[in-house]
């Protein structure tokens, strides 16, 4: 049972993990990526590849290298999917881990981020990171199950895949805790005087 100053703590310490978050967050979001990029051309490097006309995807295997301007993707396996314009419309990478890095407008330091599966939308300027996600920015880094970084929009949310659900319906599976949601901040430095 909850005491009135058990609840305050609590309180507390929930509101000081959202002011982290919230400054992370801030600075995350405040630089687009570098908008020139998508004017570039697509260099794709792998040691096999795959295209299907019919479902409109081309599907490149071994230690497969995309760069377009500052974008630069990584992974064991890239799927790229074409809308009917024949325009990229989609990217997935799997690896172990795949990685992502961009520039942003205005110069700085490379945005990056790694997971399992990433899923590039190069229209709406949207990465979204599955498993072992994590992104780095000037220091600070952000980890979860689930990253979703909309940089046309300046957004970003951190997400964690639910758990406690036995896996496979076998009643005698443990049970997985849940993770939480890692989010380191780098000080700024402070002006000399």
């Amino acid at each position: 049972m909850w005491t009135d100053a058990a609840r305050i703590r609590e309180c507390n310490r929930r509101a000081k993990g959202w002011l982290g978050a919230a400054l992370l967050l801030a600075s995350v979001t405040h630089a687009h990526a570098l908008s020139t990029d998508r004017d570039q051309p697509i260099a794709i490097q792998a040691d096999r590849a795959e295209h299907d006309d019919v479902r409109r995807i081309t599907i490149y295997r071994g230690n497969v290298i995309i760069d377009q301007g500052s974008l630069h993707i990584t992974g064991d396996t890239v799927t790229i999917h074409f809308d009917t314009r024949d325009e990229v419309s989609k990217i997935t990478s799997v690896g172990a881990p795949a990685h992502f890095r961009q520039l942003p407008d205005g110069g700085g330091s490379p945005r990056r981020a790694w997971a399992k599966q990433m899923e590039h939308f190069p229209e709406q300027d949207l990465i979204v990171l599955f498993g072992d996600a994590r992104y780095d920015k000037d220091g600070s880094r952000v980890q979860a199950d689930r990253l979703v970084y909309d940089s046309l929009n300046a957004r970003f949310k951190a997400l964690m895949d639910t758990a406690g659900e036995p896996s496979g319906g076998d009643a005698r599976a443990v049970e997985k805790k849940p993770e939480r949601i890692r989010i380191r901040i780098k000080p700024k430095k402070k002006p000399a005087q």
